[in-house]
């Protein structure tokens, strides 16, 4: 859809009675993401007219579909048949190959497209072998958000395979969705789309939407949550655009849209009358990106076709899809069973007597009924299995060999498989897989590894592996370190890497520590890569759910970013971190304690990794530290809410807190509980008196469970609220040129709005201080009083802005609104743009605007806001280190699209059938009366309007007199203070 105002996006969220949103993806960084977009859709149009017509390629992208059980609960029941059916109805949906195409209303037929891309299950996995496309993995937890970074971590520490060949979906139970996808993510500077994408870079389904299920706990799945996030994934945007008729989802051929359709569902009928609909076309709620029930859905239009198939040939991880070697099947074996998995523990464990088990999977067409699997120790055999069974293709068998005692490490644990299917296995190569036992025993600390001579981690290093030790510079130019190896690889690591440290006998340690350094500059383009680290408490059999330690890209980076391969340069370049390790009943059975260092490759640069070390630490028994702070920037309210969160950094759980908190010079103490265990956070919140004016709000925390803190350096934080009882009403003008009760509050302690006067002009404005500001991310506020209610039919606001860019940076204005009188803002803004769409030219000099031409005029509806009470509005500025901004001319009243030049005063239609819109443009508020009188003087209809300005009220005229039949003329009189005006009107019966 298309409208003619604006373009911007917003996030509107559509809950289910299941507790449940449709769709997950919500896309951001609009202006980037569409510009660049659009460039590519326009170079490819020019490209096609210069070859002339040619038959366009049908685009095939590999699946694999990782089927996650829950870690408890009830297991997910989904089989390859159901699976294999998924995957068909999606290349059915984007081929228009679906049954329901016979559905689509004739209105939508001409541009009803075969988008001419089709999916297919992988055919190889990242290692080469032959593959059905289908993982199944036993899962950490019994569901997963997808909008969760703990729980996505998770889902790609289980599995995946590489994003720049492979579409990952995974299939599990989702809380809080029923899918969610990522978004094409660009190699364009500025682009941030999650911070994670190529990290997480997959779709997600619930698995009761994952198919054909007609009793999920809505309306009956026929598979379109997968059309619709895979939809996503190639670049579309919900069909509404995330709003309302003037919201965009920058397709021309999909119509405007007034919100999405969730739970539209049979008859699916066509047009969809709803009075509470105010766009003036019919909605294509039959479209795959809107939430209408899947039985409705039945079409793509051509423009989402081309803007698909754009993204696929142009977006670094959707290019290399349509030639992935998964598309090709490796050549397949008779008799060919291979060693999948040995499930001895890593490299090591605490017990010299060890449980030999090992998996097996059929990669031959055909079944596999009988084979022999040897277990050899340091080379000899100890005993042999021969297993009968009906093995099909891709089915994967656990084998287990009694107890063996382990006398001395290391000693290499070897699995063999031999007579399949009483004969020779076609393809011996992979018939047979080693372990090397290191220790069969924990070690004392402390524990330093610093890799300048040996390495006693547990795992693959060397050149053609994940992780490689390398030199590395510190204070020492030799130094060495383990690196791993992400820069510029997309493609070699298929699933987390990981090595281990030895197993550690802890017992008695009053206080225990893991502690790293760490070295990484992120990649500038999007491609971030991440460290997890887990932990194990009996001798590496199992891990963690939750990883003791995990970051990514941005937040991960110790130097800076980096196009090349990074290494560090010096000491500056590297951090170190401490994990603290404390564990109930006095540390007791902390005997077989290993950490395993996950590493999680995003294809942008190399992670270094030095001095790890298990050793004792100091730690306070009551310690906790104040970590953030959050209250209003204004409010009307006497009373506001404090909110603060709470780590504890000791080696106590924490029951109570004691705060005290200073307003003003008003003092007062007060306890709080709940528990804390140690290194977790809490947030808390307190409601506070407030005075009207400035008031300067200091908390510290000061007892803990009871007892001071001991480390009271990190327990004070200060905050500023303002308690703004100011009040105006629409329509509302704010110039500048006069005083305005509008207040200006900055996050820190730099102030960036003030009042200006423009030099050439001399016209008074709002300047954002921008220009050569260091300190980027800084936001400073610019707040309305409070917005009395007003019974306008509609309105909207307009602004002015000047701006400049400067290469290489963004600037950011958001216009946020508040409904309870600043409180809180909602999180979706009505406006939010950056210096790339808000700048009139580049400029690398402080910019100031010098004409009228160097101003853009911006409009956002604001209609839904007019009855409500508290409403407060927000011009928020945040400093990109580019340049000044200047805002002039907020108007709150207009009305988008109002025909010709009102004047003062104008009115629309001319005949009218019920309703005469009465247009106001006046220099000052006016309370006006608006009268109809008859040819012979008779007054037939009077209504009083008061504070008119600039607004248009829809007036019903035929509810208040009788026209006659055959119609007839009257005079329409405006009268004020400002205005004393009569038209001619003409009212049709």
């Amino acid at each position: 859809m298309r409208p003619a105002l604006f373009l911007f996006f917003a996030i509107y969220h559509v809950f289910f009675s299941y507790s449940q949103e449709r769709c997950g993806t919500k896309p951001g960084q609009v202006e980037p993401f569409e510009n660049w977009l659009s460039e590519k859709m326009a170079q490819q149009k020019r490209s096609k007219s210069e070859r002339g017509k040619t038959t366009a390629t049908i685009y095939e992208i590999p699946v694999v579909v990782h089927v996650i059980e829950p870690a408890e609960g009830a297991l997910i029941s989904l089989s390859d048949e159901q699976i294999v059916e998924q995957i068909k109805i999606l290349t059915d949906d984007f081929r228009r190959f679906n049954d329901d195409a016979s559905n689509t209303p004739s209105a939508f037929l001409p541009i009803a497209a075969d988008t001419e891309i089709q999916f297919t299950l992988a055919k190889r996995d990242p290692a080469g072998n032959p593959t059905n496309g289908i993982v199944r993995k036993k899962g950490d937890r019994s569901n997963y958000n997808p909008l969760n970074f703990d729980h996505k971590s998770a889902l790609r520490i289980i599995s995946y395979w590489p994003p720049s060949h492979y579409l990952n979906i995974y299939v599990t139970n989702l809380a809080g969705f029923l899918g969610f996808a990522s978004f094409p993510t660009l190699p364009l500077a500025g682009i941030d789309n999650e911070e994670e994408d190529l990290i997480f870079d997959a779709a997600y389904v619930d698995r009761r939407f994952f198919g054909v299920n007609e009793n999920p706990t809505s309306f009956n799945s026929f598979g379109r949550t997968t059309t619709h996030e895979v939809g996503h994934y190639l670049g579309l945007r919900h069909i509404w655009g995330d709003g309302n008729c003037f919201v965009d989802d920058f397709v021309d051929d999909t119509p405007v849209a007034d919100r999405d359709n969730d739970g539209l569902g049979l008859p699916c009928d066509f047009p969809n009358l709803d009075d509470n609909l105010v766009c003036d076309t019919d909605e294509m709620f039959q479209n795959y990106m809107d939430y209408t029930n899947d039985v409705c859905m039945n079409l793509f239009t051509t423009g989402q076709k081309d803007r698909m198939r754009t993204v696929l040939e142009n977006a670094p991880l959707r290019i290399p899809l349509v030639t992935s070697p998964a598309l090709e099947a490796p050549a397949r074996f008779e008799n060919d069973l291979a060693i999948f998995k040995t499930n001895l523990p890593f490299q090591a464990n605490c017990s010299s007597e060890i449980i030999p088990e090992v998996e097996v999977i059929n990669y031959w067409t055909d079944p596999i009924t009988s084979y022999d699997v040897t277990l050899l120790i340091n080379g000899t055999s100890i005993e042999t299995i021969n297993q009968t069974t009906s093995l099909d293709s891709f089915d994967v068998e656990t084998i287990t060999f009694p107890p063996q005692f382990i006398a001395s490490t290391p000693s290499t644990i070897t699995f063999e498989i031999s007579n399949v299917n009483a004969g020779t296995d076609g393809n011996e190569s992979n018939n047979s897989k080693s372990v090397t036992l290191t220790n069969t025993s924990s070690i004392l600390t402390p524990y330093v590894e610093d890799f300048e001579s040996t390495n006693t981690l547990m795992g693959d290093f060397g050149p053609t592996k994940p992780w490689e030790v390398m030199t590395a510079p510190t204070e020492n130019p030799n130094n060495q370190a383990l690196a791993f190896k992400a820069y510029n690889n997309t493609s070699a690591f298929d699933d987390a890497t990981l090595f281990k440290t030895p197993i550690f006998d802890l017992t008695g340690i009053v206080s225990a520590g893991l502690v790293f350094r760490y070295a990484y500059a992120r990649a500038p383009v999007g491609f971030r890569d991440g460290l997890a680290i887990k932990i194990s408490r009996d001798c590496g059999a199992t891990f963690s759910d939750t990883p003791l330690y995990l970051d990514y890209g941005d937040s991960l980076e110790t130097a800076t970013e980096s196009a090349t391969l990074f290494t560090p340069s010096g000491e500056l370049d590297w951090k170190k971190d401490t994990i603290s390790l404390v564990e109930a009943e006095n540390n007791s059975n902390l005997d077989g304690i290993q950490f395993a260092f996950i590493g999680l490759n995003g294809g942008g640069n190399n992670i270094y990794l030095d001095d790890i070390s298990v050793v004792q630490v100091v730690r306070n028994e009551n310690d906790a530290s104040l970590i953030g702070i959050e209250a209003p920037l204004v409010t009307c309210n006497e009373t506001t809410s404090l909110s603060f969160d709470v780590r504890n950094v000791g080696f106590e759980a924490i029951d109570s807190i004691q705060v005290v908190y200073e307003i003003n010079d008003s003092i007062a103490t007060q306890t709080l509980q709940g528990e804390i265990l140690t290194d977790k956070i809490e947030s808390f919140s307190i409601d506070v008196p407030i005075q009207e004016g400035t008031n300067e709000l200091t908390i510290t925390l000061t007892e803990i469970n009871g007892k001071p803190d001991e480390g009271p350096s990190r327990n004070s934080l200060t905050y500023v609220v303002n308690r703004d009882n100011a009040k105006d009403r629409y329509p509302l003008v704010v110039d500048f040129e006069y005083s305005n009760n509008w207040v200006i509050r900055p996050q820190t302690a730099i102030q960036l709005w003030s009042q200006d006067t423009v030099t050439s002009s001399r016209n008074i404005v709002l300047k954002a201080n921008g220009f050569n500001q260091p300190q980027n991310g800084i936001e400073d506020w610019f707040i309305s009083p409070e917005l009395l209610p007003n019974e306008m039919d509609t309105a909207g606001i307009s602004f002015k802005v000047s701006h400049a860019k400067r290469a290489g940076n963004n600037d950011r204005l958001r216009l946020l609104v508040s409904t309870d009188c600043g409180e809180s803002f909602r999180p979706t803004p009505l406006f939010d743009a950056v210096s790339d769409s808000l700048a009139i030219t580049d400029s690398e000099e402080e910019w100031q605007p010098e004409s009228e031409n160097d101003w853009k005029e911006f409009r956002v509806d604001f209609k839904r806001y007019l009855g409500l009470s508290g409403v407060r509005l927000a011009f928020v500025f945040t400093n990109g280190n580019g340049n000044n901004l200047y805002l002039d001319d907020i108007n709150i009243g207009y009305k988008p699209e109002t025909p010709g030049n009102p004047g003062q005063f104008t009115f629309f239609p001319n005949p009218i059938n019920s309703v005469v819109n009465v247009c106001f443009s006046l220099p000052e508020r006016d309370n006006v009366d608006v009268l109809i009188y008859d040819v012979s003087g008779r007054l037939v209809f009077s209504k009083k309007i008061p504070n008119a300005l600039d607004q248009v009220y829809d007036i019903r005229v035929l509810e208040d007199f009788q026209v006659p039949s055959e119609g007839g003329f009257y005079f329409l009189k405006v009268s004020g203070n400002t205005i004393n005006q009569t038209e001619r009107l003409y009212i049709r019966q």
